[in-house]
């Protein structure tokens, strides 16, 4: 003899349930991969930043002794972001002060958008200004160079002229022995 047998029969709310759990666990799926493909994104817009970080200290250290960036061609940069892009370098003069871009595309791959990681660093230098300084010093300097012979000169000749007789002076003294 066989036991009872048990016939699944669906219901309207049975059908609602299942459907509603079928959607939560496709849901789970989805949100686990948006967090998951979140968290690397994040991961890699930190990795970009330290990268960039990186990169604009050490073209920062690259400066001539008057404080002017030894400029680096950008094609010479063959570091990439996270995404692929090339970083871009930048450099820019403007009056006494000089300026130093570097700049990662970001995670849509296209330069000056949103989303951007840009590092910036700037120095002080007289780049222009220093050639007419100087030349002003050298020519003060060559002045007062010469302003100091001239008196030096003319002094000396005072003070020699002050010890030594003159020659009117010898001619009156050998008038008064005669």
């Amino acid at each position: 003899m066989r036991g009872p047998t048990r016939v699944l029969t669906w219901t309207r709310g049975g059908q609602m349930k299942i459907a509603h759990c079928v959607l939560s666990l496709c849901a789970a799926i989805v949100l686990v991969g948006f967090v998951g493909c979140a968290s690397k994104t994040q991961e890699q817009i930190d990795r970009a930043t330290a990268q960039v970080q990186r990169l604009t200290e050490d073209l920062d250290r690259r400066t001539t002794d008057d404080g002017v960036y030894l400029r680096v061609d950008e094609k010479d940069i063959n570091e990439t972001d996270p995404w692929g892009t090339r970083l871009q370098v930048v450099y820019s003069q403007g009056g006494v002060a000089e300026t130093l871009v570097v700049r990662s595309a970001g995670p849509d791959r296209e330069f000056h958008t949103a989303d951007d990681i840009r590092s910036m660093a700037g120095t002080v230098n007289f780049k222009g200004v220093g050639a007419g300084v100087q030349k002003g010093v050298e020519k003060t300097a060559a002045g007062a160079a010469k302003g100091f012979v001239k008196g030096t000169v003319t002094g000396v000749k005072e003070s020699i002229q002050d010890v030594l007789p003159r020659k009117s002076d010898k001619d009156a003294e050998e008038k008064e022995k005669e």
